[in-house]
């Protein structure tokens, strides 16, 4: 590279010695003109900042609304249920994790009892709909617990709450052993 700028520094006279014909402006002017005349701007390239804009805000818009109705509550009980869980004593900790281990293994054990796929669906969509409502009252118990830290009837509550989960499947579950 050093080679070509060395020659161009060597030769600066030659390549300056003539200045260009009369007219080189307007004749530049003019082409530059046409070429920008020919394509006219589309809408959308008039346009594209505000289009950039209105999507970033629809989305922001739409994400909110979802959030607000409870679209998205199982995001709110994940988070709070982790922000909760920091705070727990690691013995509620481990009993919350040992009562979540059984609640799935029973969910699971109702395809294995159940006669259909079409029965077993059901049967699950009944258990999660009784056991949402537990998963609400845990959440409260969860942000009344971050407000008092340390409240021993609180925790046992969140500890009974748990304990009422796994008896509820258990009931069901002894409804499809009696059935089978």
């Amino acid at each position: 590279m050093h080679g070509i700028e060395d020659k161009i520094k060597q030769n600066l006279n030659s390549f300056n010695a003539e200045e260009p014909e009369n007219g080189h402006l307007e004749r530049f002017s003019d082409k530059l003109d046409r070429f920008h005349s020919g394509g006219r701007e589309s809408w959308y390239e008039r346009h594209n900042l505000f289009i950039k804009i209105a999507a970033v805000a629809l989305v922001f818009i739409t994400i909110s609304t979802l959030f607000y109705t409870g679209s998205f509550s199982w995001v709110r009980s994940l988070l709070t249920e982790q922000i909760v869980a920091a705070e727990l004593p690691p013995e509620v900790q481990e009993v919350m994790q040992y009562y979540n281990v059984i609640t799935e293994k029973k969910v699971e054990q109702i395809d294995d009892l159940a006669v259909s796929y079409d029965e077993a669906t059901r049967i699950k969509a009944m258990a999660m709909n009784e056991l949402k409502a537990l998963d609400d009252a845990r959440v409260e118990l969860e942000k009344e617990y971050t407000k008092q830290p340390g409240n021993e009837r609180i925790m046992n509550a969140l500890l009974q709450n748990q304990q009422r989960r796994s008896e509820i499947l258990d009931k069901i579950l002894k409804t499809l052993n009696q059935v089978n």
